[in-house]
C-alpha cells in the first residue's frame, strides 16, 4: 500500500490548496479523497446543453498581480491561473428608489458616498477607517490561534484595542453611525457574499468581505476547473494523488492522535473499504462533519457546535442564455436587486418559494470569463432551509414531482423578476437549472443546506472557532477554518498547512508566497 504523509478528507479549494502547500513547502506526499464524482467541492463546476456554470465561484477580491494574495494563490497553482479584472464598477446595487455602483478604488467609493450624503460624510469616512481595522483584527486574529502560545498571546495583547469593533454586530454599528436608511442598508448591500444578514453577523465578517473587494473583483480564466486542475497537477507532480468515488467514513484516532481514515472506495457498481495510514489528517469535510460524523470519539468542540447557527440559506437558478446579456447592456458586473431597505427582513422572507423574491444577485460567468464558449446567468436568492424538510432524506434527482414543480415555480420567479428590472431578460433565457439547499447538503455535505455552515457571529469569533488543530494529528481547512469563499478557504489552507508542518509553518508558507514575483515580472 503506498503511504502518505497526509491524508485530505474533501477537495474543494481548502483541501486541494493545504495539499498543494503541503507538497510545495513541505515536500510532503499527500492523498486527497473525494466522495463525489468530480474534484473540487463548491468550487467545482457543471455542464448541461453545452453551457457552463461554476458552483461556488462567483468572483474574487485582492487578485491584483502582486498582492499578498494573489501570491498565496498564485503559489497553490504554480502561476498557472490566468485572472480578469472585471469592470471597475463591479458592483452594482439596485434600491427601490436608489441605485449605487461599486468601483474598484476604495477613497472613490468613500467620495461617491460622501457626495450622495453629505450630511453623513465624516461617519462615511471613519466607516472605512473601521473596516480596515475589523479586517485586519479578523485576518491576526485567526492567525493568533494557529500559533504557538507566547506569540499568541502577545498577538492578543496587541489586538485588544480593536476588540470590541469586530465583536458588535454588523447591524449595531450601521445603526449606531448612520442616520440615512438608505446609507445603512447600500453600505450591508454585500450581505450575501457571506450568508447572513446585518443583525446577526459580526462586524469583523463584514469588514473583511468589504475590505476584500474595496480594490475590485476578478475571475479566472476557465473558471473553478482551471483552480482545481492546477492544484492537483502540483499535487500528483509531488508524488501524491487527488481520488474521486472515495468517501472517508471514519478519521482514524490511535493513542490520540489521528492515524489515517477508513475509506470507502467505488469502482463501478462496486464498492471496498479499506484503511490508509498516515501521521496527519486535514478535514475539508467542514467542522459538523468533521467533528460530528467523521470522528468517532467525543471532542470538545460538539458542543460549542450544536449551539452555533448556520448562515442563511439560498437557491441558485443557472441559466443558459441564447444570445448575449451585453444586449441588454450588462457587461460582467454583478448586480444586487433589492425590493426594500431592510435585509434583515429580506434574509427571513421565504417569498422565493412563492415564485415572488424581494432580493436577488444576478451574475454573469461568461462575460467574466474570455475562455467561455456559451453565455449564462446565475440569479441567487436567500430562502428559510426547513421549508425543504419534507424531502430530507430523498435521493438528488429522485426527490417527486412536488419537489420538481417547487424548483420550477422558484426559477420562473427568479427569471421574472430580473425581467421587471431588464427587460427583454426572459427572451435570452434558453435553459433553467435550480439548486436548492437539498442539493448544497447532497454534495457538500452540510447538514444545513448553507453555503455558510458555520455562520460567521460575533460568538463563532468570540469562541475561536475554530483553530486549526482540532486535535493531535488532525487539521481543519477551508471556509470553516477562516471565512466564506475561495479567499477564505485559500487562507483556511494557509492556517492548516501551517500549522501541520510545525511552529514555523505558517511563516514558511507567508515566505514562500513573498517570494513567488508577479506574473509578467522577469
Amino acid at each position: 500500500m503506498t503511504t502518505y504523509d497526509a491524508i485530505v478528507v474533501g477537495s474543494g479549494v481548502g483541501g486541494l490548496a493545504a495539499a498543494s502547500l503541503l507538497t510545495q513547502v513541505g515536500g510532503w506526499r499527500v492523498l486527497v479523497l473525494e466522495r463525489h464524482f468530480a474534484l473540487g467541492g463548491f468550487n467545482h463546476a457543471f455542464q448541461r446543453k453545452g453551457f457552463h456554470w461554476d458552483i461556488g465561484l462567483h468572483y474574487v477580491g485582492d487578485m491584483a498581480p502582486g498582492s499578498q494574495l494573489r501570491r498565496i494563490m498564485d503559489l497553490v497553482t504554480r502561476g498557472e491561473v490566468d485572472w480578469r479584472r472585471m469592470p471597475d464598477e463591479f458592483d452594482v446595487f439596485h434600491y427601490p428608489d436608489e441605485q449605487f455602483a461599486a468601483p474598484s478604488d476604495a477613497d472613490e467609493y468613500a467620495d461617491r458616498l460622501c457626495a450622495r450624503f453629505p450630511a453623513e460624510a465624516s461617519a462615511i469616512r471613519a466607516y472605512f477607517a473601521d473596516v480596515r481595522r475589523a479586517s485586519g483584527w479578523f485576518a491576526r486574529e485567526v492567525v493568533r490561534w494557529n500559533i504557538p502560545r507566547p506569540a499568541s498571546a502577545a498577538l492578543g495583547w496587541a489586538q485588544r484595542r480593536d476588540r470590541a469593533l469586530a465583536l458588535t454586530t454588523t447591524g449595531a454599528y450601521l445603526g449606531s453611525r448612520f442616520a440615512d436608511p438608505a446609507l445603512r442598508a447600500a453600505l450591508a448591500s454585500q450581505w450575501g457574499d457571506y450568508a447572513l444578514p446585518p443583525r446577526d453577523s459580526a462586524f469583523a465578517m463584514h469588514a473583511l468581505i468589504v475590505d476584500h473587494y474595496l480594490r475590485g473583483g476578478w475571475y479566472p480564466v476557465g473558471g473553478s476547473t482551471a483552480m482545481t486542475a492546477a492544484m492537483v497537477g502540483v499535487i500528483r507532480d509531488g508524488g501524491g494523488d487527488a481520488q474521486v468515488y472515495s468517501t472517508v467514513e471514519e478519521i482514524l484516532i490511535e493513542n490520540g492522535s489521528a492515524a489515517g481514515v477508513r475509506v470507502a472506495v467505488k469502482r463501478g457498481r462496486a464498492s471496498r473499504v479499506h484503511e490508509v495510514r498516515a501521521p496527519v489528517v486535514i478535514s475539508d469535510a467542514g467542522a459538523r462533519a468533521t467533528v460530528g460524523r467523521l470522528v468517532s470519539r467525543s471532542m470538545p468542540q460538539e458542543r460549542l457546535l450544536a449551539e452555533h447557527p448556520s448562515g442563511t440559506a439560498c437557491v441558485t437558478a443557472y441559466l443558459g442564455l441564447a444570445r448575449s446579456p451585453e444586449e441588454l447592456g450588462f457587461h460582467g458586473e454583478n448586480h444586487w436587486y433589492f425590493t426594500s431597505l431592510d435585509h434583515d427582513a429580506a434574509a427571513a422572507s421565504d417569498g422565493a418559494l412563492r415564485g415572488e423574491p424581494g432580493h436577488a444577485y444576478l451574475s454573469f460567468p461568461s462575460l467574466k470569463d474570455p475562455g467561455a464558449t456559451r453565455h449564462t446567468a446565475e440569479i441567487i436568492t436567500t430562502v428559510p432551509a426547513a421549508a425543504f424538510a419534507a424531502w430530507s432524506g430523498t435521493s438528488w434527482q429522485r426527490r417527486g414531482d412536488d419537489y420538481d414543480q417547487l424548483k420550477r415555480r422558484i426559477g420562473d420567479g427568479l427569471v421574472h423578476f430580473v425581467e421587471t428590472r431588464a427587460p427583454g431578460f426572459r427572451a435570452l433565457v434558453e435553459h433553467v437549472e435550480v439548486s436548492t439547499p437539498l442539493t448544497v447538503s447532497q454534495f457538500a455535505g452540510y447538514p444545513s443546506g448553507s453555503f455558510a455552515d458555520l455562520a460567521g457571529t460575533p460568538d463563532r469569533l468570540r469562541h475561536k472557532m475554530f483553530p486549526s488543530r482540532i486535535g493531535p494529528g488532525l487539521y481543519l481547512t477551508g471556509a470553516d477554518a477562516m471565512s466564506l469563499g475561495i479567499a477564505g478557504a485559500l487562507m483556511g489552507a494557509v492556517m492548516a498547512a501551517g500549522s501541520a508542518m510545525g511552529p514555523l509553518g505558517i511563516p514558511r508558507v507567508m515566505a514562500r508566497a513573498a517570494r513567488r514575483r508577479p506574473p509578467g515580472v522577469a
